[in-house]
């Protein structure tokens, strides 16, 4: 294994625990997989989007408050690795207590993670998930 997919696989693994927390309403192990610049990006899976760390760092606090007890597994479609970029394309499946319910929701997301290099480590710089739907005409 080379020192390319030994940090892909760190990196995965981060990513799959910090997930794992986000859905049980702690965002901070996703969130320190962050860059913490202006740049930085979501497109979140319960609408909007938010640029800049000052306000993606509070929308990632405020998306995972809104999961409890949540358990999650991934598919993962793509992965493009060069030296300075990583780009994860995922479908991540996810069942939770959502907003403060009592019933448990399945939620499936086509999801999009972009990270760069930072010195010796990959971190999150965008990210967009929207929800899985079945292939439809437009308009249908």
């Amino acid at each position: 294994m080379t020192q390319m997919d030994q940090a892909l696989a760190r990196l995965r693994d981060a990513l799959v625990a910090a997930q794992a927390a986000f859905v049980k309403g702690n965002a901070e192990p996703f969130k320190a997989l962050w860059s913490h610049g202006d740049d930085v990006t979501i497109l979140g899976a319960f609408g909007g989007f938010e640029q800049g760390w000052d306000l993606v760092g509070p929308r990632l606090d405020w998306a995972s408050s809104q999961f409890q007890d949540g358990v999650c597994s991934y598919t993962n479609l793509s992965t493009h690795i060069t030296q300075d970029l990583v780009c994860l394309v995922d479908i991540e499946r996810t069942e939770a207590r959502l907003g403060g319910g009592r019933e448990w929701v399945i939620q499936e997301l086509r999801a999009t993670q972009v990270l760069r290099r930072e010195g010796d480590e990959f971190r999150v710089i965008h990210r967009h998930a929207d929800s899985l739907r079945a292939t439809a005409p437009p308009g249908g």
